[in-house]
């Protein structure tokens, strides 16, 4: 068994605790990593639990292996939880000082993960405690699901906080003040680091966002939900980013708040082979990839002898707010290049055609600037997408693929000018050739042209030959005497 040696801050001197045979230590606040065995049941033991404190909840994480976290040596329906992001809330009684929970592996491997004791006070809100969905009785869990256009969240209402051995307050007898229904739910995103799908990275970013104040200061609070809005939350789904959503349940009237059991997904699968997380980047993938970022370096140096300005005439009725802003761009730009049509043809290829290498890239290098036409063409497939809170990451590498999207931008719009300098304006259409030559041929009479016959009269002509009798061929001129 391995041990896991550590030193709480909190303490004033430094107590080393151990995981021991099928036991492992808790202090409140302190992370501990934590390896379950096979066939094996962990006893988390939480000891010196202070006298104010009303109510703790345990919470352990793994990468993407279950673990069972339970009430009981024995795990049972609505006494134990079965997930990667595993939380369980005990409300203490009068005197108790510790607690036992029990860890195991359902699938019969060996799982570790780690996992924090979080204490809160009598006027601290109770996250879950007016659960009506799952088996738990106390619910603190935080639950996801995904697919290929968005994540969603959902959790259960919380409650006001309440003293040891005390009734809790009603959940719906009342809508007042003095009810649950004015607790508040900020939910929080955080990302881990780009192209990373280490364990080590996941149990770092849990270890900064566990508690409520790690939340505020690492993540990014992206929406706050009163009691009467639905306790769901739809996000933009990015496959092999890993994402901690996190919820926190504030009393407004007290100033006091609690922390949900954060959950975090990569919006893949590390042992499916359909969406499997190491399989993202397939070689036809990439191949395509590599191909629209050679088209776009192409597009960007030398598009406007090739390509023209165009619209985009079809979209979907749905979601019309978003529609109408996206045509309105579509026609107020290129309406300002009609003073300058060459000039405005060159920036757009050099401007698409730099992004197309940034495309290519993404096959390679996860970039999040990928997601500006992913995210359209998502909404454009996707009737529900709207409601989708579409908050991308942006690190060093999305900087530095911004910079190699200005560089090859700029290139492509100077080298097309200097190129362009000498040459007529603007390529005329082969539609308006067309005409021009169809003129011409009409009103030029020195034109060997000008005296064929129509075509329908050339097409008619040839027909008659087709349809014609042949003459025998012999002499048809009298003998002479």
């Amino acid at each position: 068994m391995s041990r896991w040696i550590w030193c709480p801050l909190l303490l004033l001197l430094c107590e080393v605790h151990s995981q021991v045979e099928n036991r492992v230590v808790f202090l409140p606040g302190a992370f501990q990593n934590v390896s379950v065995s096979q066939n094996e049941t962990v006893q988390a033991l939480v000891s010196r639990i202070p006298p104010e404190v009303c109510f703790i909840t345990l919470q352990f994480h793994t990468q993407h292996r279950n673990a069972t976290l339970s009430y009981t040596r024995m795990p049972g329906l609505g006494l134990s939880l079965t997930a990667v992001d595993s939380g369980l809330l005990s409300s203490l009684l009068p005197g108790q000082a510790s607690l036992s929970l029990f860890l195991s592996s359902p699938d019969g491997d060996t799982v570790t993960g780690t996992g924090v004791i979080l204490p809160y006070s009598s006027t601290d809100p109770v996250p879950g405690a007016c659960n009506m969905e799952s088996n738990l009785d106390l619910d603190p869990n935080v639950y996801i699901l995904y697919n290929l256009y968005e994540t969603t969240i959902r959790f259960a209402p919380a409650n006001l906080g309440y003293e040891r051995g005390a009734d809790p307050p009603a959940c719906d007898q009342s809508t007042a003040s003095t009810t649950r229904w004015r607790l508040l739910y900020d939910v929080y995103q955080y990302f881990l680091p780009e192209n990373d799908l280490s364990e080590r990275s996941l149990f770092t970013g849990m270890q900064s966002v566990a508690d409520i104040q790690g939340v505020m200061d690492n993540s990014k609070l992206v929406m706050t939900l009163l009691s009467t809005d639905m306790s769901t939350a739809a996000f933009n789904s990015i496959p092999g980013q890993g994402v901690i959503y996190s919820v926190i349940v504030r009393d407004p009237l007290l100033n006091t708040s609690a922390s949900y059991v954060p959950v975090h997904t990569y919006a893949c699968s590390f042992a499916s082979t359909l969406d499997g997380c190491h399989t993202l980047g397939k070689v036809s993938t990439k191949i395509f990839f590599t191909i629209t970022g050679l088209a776009g370096l192409f597009v960007c140096f030398f598009g406007h002898r090739f390509f023209k300005c165009g619209d985009l005439d079809v979209f979907r009725r749905s979601d019309v707010v978003f529609w109408v802003t996206f045509c309105c761009i579509m026609v107020i730009v290129p309406l300002v290049f009609v003073r300058w049509p060459r000039e405005g043809n060159i920036l757009a290829c050099g401007v698409v055609g730099a992004y197309a290498v940034i495309l290519a890239v993404n096959a390679y290098i996860y970039t999040s600037l990928s997601f500006i036409t992913l995210n359209i063409l998502k909404r454009f497939l996707n009737n529900n997408y709207s409601a989708v809170f579409t908050d991308v990451p942006f690190q060093l590498i999305d900087y530095i693929m911004i910079t190699v999207w200005v560089v090859f931008g700029v290139g492509g719009v100077v080298l097309q000018l200097y190129r362009e300098r000498s040459r007529p304006f603007f390529p005329p259409s082969p539609y308006l050739m067309w005409l021009q030559e169809r003129e011409r041929r009409t009103t030029n009479v020195l034109d060997p042209s000008h005296h064929f016959p129509p075509l329908p009269n050339r097409l008619l002509a040839r027909a008659r030959q087709l349809t014609k009798r042949m003459e025998p061929a012999g002499e048809h001129t009298p003998l002479l005497l």
